[in-house]
């Protein structure tokens, strides 16, 4: 890049230049301009630029910053160029969103104790409130929107069966996450610390929520 490249040429000669901070870089993009002389870089040919202004009235005053930048500072990190970020924990998904999280969810441990059960659930992309929503010819992948939605639904109305209707009993606090599979399609892992009445103690309760057997075809046909 740097030795077929004009714009990264230019740049790199600025490395001489005395007073280098009085200097600004100004892109013209004005459609008037003779394009054969005046070409707008590419992305291929800049690496970043951050905008500093965008007044119609005035030029667009650019900073550019990339390879060329590095170089000419003779620093081999990448992390180490351009400008720091950081994202609050209300951004979700952030680290410190998720390092909240984390905290959260120890000192729930730490008070309540060990999760008596890990639950997941999965979305199905054929769900018929998915499918009647299609159009002709979409598929569920078409509509990631929809999926979503339907999703959420569904996960309210699951944590509602296993909080406020007590499905496994009385339940002493509660953890769950949602992700997403690499084809896309969203999945809940919740963690579940019951109340002391309602805890597992003996095979017989273990028995009596978990099984691993296929369902009876005329007692349950659906679940067969």
């Amino acid at each position: 890049i740097l030795e077929h490249n004009p714009y990264a040429q230019v740049f790199k000669s600025l490395g001489v230049v005395p007073n280098l901070d009085e200097y600004r870089i100004s892109l013209n993009t004005d459609i008037k301009l003779d394009q054969r002389r005046y070409n707008v870089p590419t992305t291929s040919q800049v690496a970043a630029i951050w905008v500093e202004g965008s007044d119609p009235q005035k030029t667009f005053d650019r900073s550019v910053i990339g390879l060329v930048d590095t170089v000419i500072a003779g620093e081999s990190r990448s992390d180490r160029i351009g400008k720091r970020i950081v994202l609050p924990r209300t951004f979700p998904g952030g680290d410190h969103d998720m390092q909240r999280r984390f905290l959260d969810a120890m000192a729930i441990v730490q008070r309540w104790g060990k999760p008596d059960y890990f639950v997941t659930m999965t979305c199905n992309p054929y769900w018929e409130e998915i499918t009647i929503e299609l159009l002709p010819g979409q598929l569920p992948q078409d509509r990631p929107d929809l999926v979503a939605r339907v999703y959420r639904a569904k996960q309210r109305s699951m944590m509602d069966l296993l909080i406020k209707g007590k499905h496994f009993g009385e339940v002493a606090a509660y953890v769950h996450v949602t992700e997403f599979q690499k084809r896309g399609l969203p999945h809940e892992h919740i963690l579940l610390i019951m109340k002391a009445k309602s805890k597992l103690r003996t095979p017989d309760d273990y028995d009596r929520v978990i099984s691993a057997e296929i369902p009876d075809k005329n007692k349950y046909p659906v679940l067969h």
